[in-house]
């Protein structure tokens, strides 16, 4: 009888679906307590598809403290230990605001991602505006649970990458302007609330300067070109053959 294969991940970038699932897992938790040593700003850029929602995902449950997703994986003797605790988690993925027409829309969306992670915390939104409704939020959610923040921004370019590469015009040029200093401002806000949170965790496709979180935040560390988290996203040769040995077999076999 032919070995019955496990699930392939294929855009599957929920962590807890893909566990879930039991579907083929290329195990880079080793590197989730790694971060914090480096700073407690990390930036880290790859190309597209080379999984970084699925470790943003990932880093969100290991933060939270979801222990039951990690039996098995480098992570969880961690997890259990003294040295762990588990802590409140603000995951935004700006891939979803991406394609908005109008600045209004893009701080509407904003707000909106901002509105569901207040909900699940059981706390209002104190003001309207975005920029300040995340500065608030991390107050009130250190308050509410005396523990400090961690912060995840997935994919913080996605709304400039957007808009460059639409047709140019005049128009293209105002909304990349004022999209620009809206995230600029937005991201501000990260600084202002420095003392509320334990880690910010930046993800992207490129280093754009000019939206102005480099500049802002001091302290940020770009481990994208740093050795020791040169297989951090992406799969290695050897990750390969260890993990997808099966199918790879498999699909031979049929060719």
């Amino acid at each position: 009888m032919a070995q019955k294969l496990l699930p392939l991940p294929t855009g599957q970038p929920d962590f807890g679906n893909l566990r879930g699932n039991n579907a083929v897992y290329v195990d880079k938790t080793a590197y989730f307590p790694m971060l914090k040593s480096v700073s407690d700003l990390v930036f880290c850029t790859r190309p597209r598809r080379f999984g970084k929602s699925l470790t943003v995902s990932a880093l969100d449950a290991f933060c939270s403290g979801r222990n039951e997703l990690f039996q098995g994986l480098a992570a969880e003797r961690f997890m259990k230990s003294q040295a762990f605790v588990a802590r409140p988690v603000i995951h935004l993925d700006m891939s979803e605001v991406a394609g908005s027409r109008s600045i209004g829309i893009l701080e509407q969306n904003v707000f909106d991602i901002l509105g569901e992670i207040a909900k699940r915390h059981n706390i209002p939104l104190r003001v309207a505006d975005p920029a300040g409704a995340f500065l608030f939020l991390t107050k009130d959610i250190r308050r509410e649970s005396d523990k400090k923040i961690v912060v995840l921004i997935d994919e913080y370019d996605a709304p400039v990458i957007n808009i460059v590469q639409t047709e140019g015009s005049a128009e293209k040029k105002r909304l990349l302007d004022g999209t620009r200093e809206t995230l600029s401002i937005f991201y501000s806000q990260i600084k202002a609330a420095a003392e509320h949170i334990e880690l910010v965790f930046i993800t992207g496709v490129t280093k754009l300067s000019r939206i102005g979180v480099f500049s802002m935040l001091n302290g940020l560390v770009d481990i994208s070109i740093m050795p020791e988290f040169g297989e951090f996203m992406g799969n290695t040769q050897k990750e390969l053959t260890d993990y997808f040995a099966p199918h790879i077999k498999e699909t031979a076999d049929e060719l």
